[in-house]
């Protein structure tokens, strides 16, 4: 996992193979005035954006996920979440993998990490970073986010 902000995107392009990160960048600096909902494509199946505004709930309302696929950068730009955050290895699967959607689920399990993210920051999220999004800040209903999923062909990690 890497927790920053938006300023500091720009260090992380050398984790890149295969593809520049630079028009992900660029357009991620732009977005707020992108509709909810819209995907747009920078290296088509392997580096892709979607942008979503979800509402927030109790922590019990969320499930554990992982991806095996796809890295997620979640970049926060409007409202806020807690995403819990624990080892996936620490975790025990109540749900087969779908590997249609790249989904892997789990049982309910106690947090190691509690990420407070607001406008301004940005996660990324590996294979094996377990991660419970959308859990309410407690002043924040709903957040506003990009999720940009990354092929992990194309990250040097």
């Amino acid at each position: 996992m890497i927790l920053d902000t938006h300023a500091n995107l720009r260090h992380y392009a050398p984790l890149f193979r295969g593809v520049d990160p630079a028009p992900l960048f660029d357009w991620l600096q732009n977005c707020r005035d992108v509709e909810p909902g819209a995907k747009i494509d920078f290296a088509g199946d392997k580096l892709f954006a979607k942008t979503l505004l979800q509402d927030t709930g109790g922590r019990d309302a969320f499930r554990w996920e992982t991806h095996r696929e796809y890295i997620d950068l979640q970049y926060i730009i409007g409202g806020g979440e807690i995403i819990e955050w624990t080892p996936a290895a620490k975790l025990t699967a109540n749900v087969p993998y779908d590997a249609s959607t790249d989904f892997q689920f789990y049982a309910p399990a106690p947090a190691d990490a509690l990420l407070t993210m607001t406008d301004g920051l940005f996660v990324f999220l590996f294979p094996e970073d377990a991660h419970k999004p959308l859990v309410a800040d407690g002043s924040s209903s709903q957040v506003r986010k990009v999720i940009a999923k990354i092929h992990k062909s194309l990250l040097v990690v």
